[in-house]
This record gives structure tokens, sequence and C-alpha cells, in this order.
């Protein structure tokens, strides 16, 4: 799967038998199970990772200008 990155994470597999990581602004493939997560979800929700349509750089630049969700407690503020 394609993706791009805004922040470091580690994606473990559903079964915690192995993990990959992804580097801050990263892009690339990621292993197909690695996207197949609850986690792996809620950052894409959250804005740390886009998964754009395409290859194309109008795609890739349109996800990479979005904003990401930073939750602290029990708030959840916008940053750019």
């Amino acid at each position: 799967m394609f993706v791009m990155s805004k922040r470091r994470v580690l994606l473990p597999s559903k079964d915690g038998s192995r993990s990959h990581l992804v580097p801050r602004e990263y892009v690339g493939e990621i292993p197909d199970w690695a996207a197949d997560t609850d986690y792996f979800r809620a950052l894409v929700a959250d804005g740390k990772i886009t998964v754009p349509q395409s290859h194309k750089d109008w795609d890739t630049q349109a996800a990479a200008e979005k904003g990401v969700k930073v939750r602290r407690g029990s708030k959840t503020t916008e940053e750019t």
C-alpha cells in the first residue's frame, strides 16, 4: 500500500509477531499486513498517515497539505 507519513510510527501486525517502522516524512510502499490493523486506521483518521489515491504529484501534494489531529488528554486539536 502506498502511504505518506507525517510522523515516525511503528506498525505492529495483528498478532504482534512482527512490526514495520515508517519514518517521519516517508513516502512509499508498506506491507499490506501493516495496513490491516485498527491502529493504522486510527493513524489515517488522525491524518498522521495519509493514503493518496495515486502516486501522482497532485494527489500526494494534496495529502501532504492536510492537517494532523493531535490528542492530548481529553482534547483533540488541529496541527498544521
